[in-house]
């Protein structure tokens, strides 16, 4: 507490005061300033609560400490020795260590008022998104049910579940699709796992994608897969988006999956609005299904 005291009265050395009390003390409060909120912090009530008891520790009470303390050192050297060509310099450093310490406060304001208000508006997207899709096991954990929209951040969510429950050996789809890059993602993970796939209601646009990447693949006696052109769903166009390169892309996919190439050749003739459901005799013959199961698992 003397120290502190002392410094607060002017008391010790100009130098002292200076590079030891403001500069050396400042690259402190700077350095550790970075670690009270993301990415250093989860982004939390509480990650907010220590960036704003650092703000008020280390700029609101420290510092104040800090600038007095030098000021009164220079008034105290101008009286000792009458020298102003070094208080001129310490006044110049303070004027630097007031904006360096402006602009940390700005980015841990920033932060609070702006990137917080960012994220929770994506808190709030990824829930939209997750309500309309449901993944769920059965079957003792050996099969995961797919059903719903395709949205973004639904591989990233099946990815989790395989990882806990190594003993899911196939897969039941519904979807009319959604986002491509999602059911090829869904596709691959399907493929990783070595999971049979299985259609019992219907299949559509991306689902298809996913559904084919089964080592096994049932449809039901009521089931349907559905095929279509890819379309953008964005309300702007995107020039670096080229729909035919990514209907080509999940072409060679089929292929590779040992999908014959006259069902290649029409697989992606059909509008959006006109939907093609191939027969079960047709996707038999193509090899996109592998048997037909009349049972509902």
């Amino acid at each position: 507490m003397g120290y502190i005291r002392e410094h607060w009265q002017g008391r010790h050395s100009l130098i002292r005061s200076f590079l030891m009390n403001l500069v050396l003390l400042r690259l402190v409060i700077f350095y550790l300033d970075r670690f009270t909120h993301p990415p250093f912090l989860d982004s939390s009530h509480g990650a907010a609560a220590v960036t704003v008891s650092f703000l008020v520790a280390g700029h609101l009470i420290v510092y104040p400490w800090q600038i007095v303390g030098v000021l009164r050192s220079c008034e105290r050297y101008l009286r000792d020795f009458g020298s102003a060509a070094w208080v001129w310099a310490i006044y110049l450093g303070l004027a630097v260590s007031i904006v360096v310490t402006l602009i940390s406060v700005f980015g841990a304001l920033q932060w609070l008022l702006i990137d917080r208000d960012v994220e929770l508006a994506a808190d709030v997207l990824e829930r939209e998104r997750a309500a309309k899709y449901a993944l769920s096991l059965s079957d003792g954990d050996r099969l995961i049910r797919l059903s719903g929209s395709l949205e973004m951040g639904i591989t990233k969510k099946l990815e989790a579940i395989l990882r806990q429950h190594p003993g899911v050996t196939a897969m039941v789809l519904e979807s009319h699709g959604g986002h491509i890059y999602e059911g090829r993602g869904v596709a691959k993970l399907i493929q990783r796992y070595g999971l049979d796939t299985y259609v019992f209601g219907s299949c559509s646009s991306a689902c298809t994608t996913a559904f084919i990447g089964g080592a096994v693949r049932i449809l039901g006696g009521n089931g349907r897969l559905g095929f279509h052109q890819y379309r953008l769903s964005a309300n702007l166009p995107l020039p670096f988006l080229d729909i035919e390169k990514e209907q080509e892309k999940d072409r060679l996919f089929y292929q590779s999956q040992g999908i014959g190439k006259t069902f290649l050749e029409r697989v992606f003739d059909a509008s959006h609005a006109d939907i093609w459901f191939p027969s079960p005799e047709v996707l038999l013959a193509a090899g996109v299904v592998h048997r037909i199961e009349e049972s509902h698992r």
